[in-house]
């Protein structure tokens, strides 16, 4: 029995998302240290989902995005002789996007404001966010390409 791509898509597409979006609200997406030497102290700063309802809030919204990707995916291997329709696999697409972005902004924003931190670094869920976006929109891109024959400047112009 042989599989076709488009289901092999939307698995891939179902694991990154359905990863990304867990990542994204369990874990940090950054933090920042300052250390003075002379006194022995460190003082540590993390940005993560829990953190207050705002950034829950935020971290939230953006894993959403993944969430409705992996619905999508589901759909998708659920029920390959009706598969999701073109309007929902571009929002899909659209929102894995944004979550790519939205990731991307959030880091140039934290390491613009922790430029005179000691040391800083991105963390686990900001590489998910990251790569979980970016990683989605190119395999439903992929789907839909495979299903509907559209290029990306196609799939842009979609309402």
């Amino acid at each position: 029995m042989s599989q076709s791509p488009v289901s092999s898509y939307f698995v891939g597409s179902l694991i990154t998302s359905l990863i990304g979006g867990i990542l994204l609200l369990a874990t940090d997406f950054a933090g920042s240290a300052d250390v003075n030497y002379y006194a022995g102290t460190r003082t540590n700063t993390y940005v993560y989902a829990t953190a207050n309802p705002f950034s829950f809030l935020v971290f939230g919204l953006v894993a959403l995005g993944l969430f409705y990707c992996s619905y999508i995916s589901f759909l998708g291997l659920q029920q390959p002789e009706n598969p999701p329709s073109q309007k929902m696999l571009h929002w899909g697409f659209l929102a894995s996007g944004m979550v790519f972005l939205i990731s991307m902004l959030g880091g140039i924003i934290f390491i613009a404001s922790e430029s005179g931190a000691d040391d800083w670094w991105l963390d686990t869920a900001f590489y998910a966010g990251a790569l979980g976006g970016l990683l989605t929109a190119l395999l439903l891109y992929l789907v839909i390409k495979e299903m509907f024959g559209l290029s990306l400047q196609e799939l842009l112009k979609l309402p």
